[in-house]
């Protein structure tokens, strides 16, 4: 019986092992219902995670890789625990802030929860390297030539910038530096255009959608409008 005991443990350390082994750069919250989340972007330089933590709910311990920028889409109220004892309480993060988080072992007890009363949804942006990217380059700030943009954080890895579009504003004909992200705050329709002629129209996008943007020269005529009746909120990271 001993016997076949130590070997279901082993199989089950083994099992908990490959796990950590086969997703190094996604969390796991193992008190909420769906503990993996949801990987909404990844390629070789990053993985973006959208978790969904409801009222009432604490992840459960878990652990932080490191290097990463969490973006709350649906904001709300955060109490903290580390090894057993509080660590913050009802603290406010409100739609569309970031924050950086360093790595944190399993063995720190670090536990988050949902001390409000509406659900918290975010996008962990995890970088896959340790080193910047570009680490000889400038990397400057995104410019929309008929918006403002709003630095929210940056430090050697990346930039993020806030930018609010409302109804029937155009961001002006701008360049991409390419390696970035966007995160959607708020949805909207937009249309785009492309050395002055209309790329698309009237799309209409979601609370939350992701994606990534590769290098557009100042040349191709690139700019894009809010052609709805509601402002868009994004973020923009640029990877340095």
């Amino acid at each position: 019986m001993n016997k076949l005991i130590a070997i279901f443990v082993i199989l089950f350390l083994t099992a908990c092992s490959s796990l950590e082994t086969q997703n190094p750069y996604l969390l796991i919250y193992p008190n909420i219902e769906d503990k993996d989340g949801v990987v909404v972007f990844e390629n070789e330089h990053v993985v973006l995670q959208k978790l969904i933590v409801g009222p009432g709910e604490w992840e459960g311990i878990h652990s932080h890789p490191g290097n990463q920028l969490y973006v709350h889409i649906k904001g709300g109220e955060w109490s903290g625990l580390l090894d057993g004892e509080v660590e913050y309480s009802a603290e406010i993060d409100g739609d569309g802030s970031v924050g950086w988080m360093d790595d944190i072992p399993l063995s720190a007890g670090h536990n988050s929860g949902n001390t409000g009363d509406e659900a918290i949804e975010l996008i962990y942006v995890t970088l896959k390297k340790d080193k910047p990217l570009y680490p000889n380059q400038e990397r400057s700030s995104h410019v929309y030539p008929n918006l403002a943009q709003e630095l929210l954080f940056e430090n050697d890895r990346l930039i993020a910038q806030r930018v609010q579009i409302e109804p029937g504003q155009w961001e002006g004909v701008h360049s991409h530096p390419g390696d970035q992200i966007y995160i959607v705050i708020k949805a909207g329709e937009t249309s785009a255009k492309l050395g002055g002629k209309i790329q698309y129209s009237e799309q209409i996008g979601k609370d939350g959608d992701a994606g990534w943007m590769d290098a557009i020269e100042l040349d191709a005529g690139h700019e894009s409008g809010n052609t709805g009746d509601t402002v868009i909120d994004l973020v923009w990271i640029t990877l340095k």
